[in-house]
């Protein structure tokens, strides 16, 4: 029997079932690092020992399990949740044992300034639509394209990766010019693609006539789905937390020199985004954009799992 398999009970948590499973000189090695790795500012044991550690040895049993040779794994967790911070420190565990790991957001496929100008002009009543973020302002063949790179690279060796800059035209953002992208060694082994909407599902009989256009661009999005092997719900206990993650976020990228929006811009921008939240979050609880394996975790206003 899979040693990982025979731990599992259903009186444990899904971290103490994780834990029970791994070599302690293992799990303790990889402790000793994270406690160096993580800022001191959000590093508490909790952190580590409930979440960090526990969720990288549930996808790196799931990675070996799998018979895909790049295995991908999508994220979606809120704005200003930390799942930059969190894919950051998985992959850094993965390469420290041996596994060639790479991070994406889904961020980095959004249009281009000028594209995302056109796009707002051609959806003028649709405010939500008129700043980046919800489903229509992403570049949906970029994405397939990158991705099905990496997961089918044949005869490549490399692959430049987009990137988008939010510290653009005042905070409005911008994909960076394509010269400037970083190259990819291939093939890869494990693919973390996190993003706020990602694995969100177009909903049937709605009222709203933003949401319904909105609605029907989320339909593309499924190109990008069949790419994933894994998939992980991080979900907040309150979706209004988000309000204040965003602007916290902002203030960091303000505080490293970059320019950014207002408090009030980021404040604003962060509330539209609260009824896609509150519209699609139960049904991505309720039902998982791809097969299993499929791992749902809700967090506190600390940003730490409660389930």
């Amino acid at each position: 029997m899979n040693k990982f398999k025979a731990y599992i009970s259903k009186s444990m948590t899904w971290q103490q079932n994780i834990r029970a499973s791994i070599d302690i000189k293992r799990w303790n090695k990889l402790e000793s690092l994270l406690q160096k790795w993580i800022d001191d500012s959000i590093k508490t044991d909790e952190l580590i020992n409930n979440y960090y550690l526990p969720l990288y040895f549930y996808l790196f049993e799931k990675k070996k399990s799998s018979a895909q040779k790049t295995f991908v794994i999508g994220i979606n967790a809120p704005q200003g949740s930390g799942k930059t911070t969190l894919t950051s420190h998985l992959v850094n565990m993965f390469e420290l044992e041996g596994i060639n790991a790479i991070s994406l957001s889904i961020d980095d496929f959004y249009l281009t300034r000028n594209d995302q100008i056109r796009f707002a002009e051609s959806n003028l009543n649709v405010n939500v639509l008129h700043q980046r973020g919800y489903p229509g302002t992403h570049d949906i063949q970029l994405g397939e394209d990158i991705l099905s790179t990496l997961k089918y690279p044949g005869s490549k060796t490399t692959i430049p990766i987009p990137r988008y800059d939010k510290s653009r035209h005042q905070g409005q953002g911008d994909r960076i010019e394509k010269h400037k992208w970083p190259s990819i060694n291939l093939p890869v082994d494990v693919v973390l693609l996190e993003g706020w909407m990602l694995g969100f599902q177009a909903v049937k009989d709605l009222n709203d006539p933003q949401l319904k256009i909105v609605n029907s661009y989320l339909k593309e999005y499924k190109r990008w789905h069949h790419f994933l092997d894994c998939f992980l719900y991080i979900y907040p206990e309150d979706p209004e937390f988000v309000i204040n993650w965003r602007c916290e976020a902002e203030d960091r990228m303000k505080a490293d020199g970059l320019p950014g929006m207002s408090d009030r811009e980021v404040k604003q921008y962060a509330e539209r985004f609260i009824p896609a939240y509150k519209l699609y979050g139960p049904e991505l609880y309720r039902t998982s954009p791809i097969n299993e394996p499929y791992l749902k975790i809700k967090i506190n206003k600390l940003r730490l799992p409660v389930t």
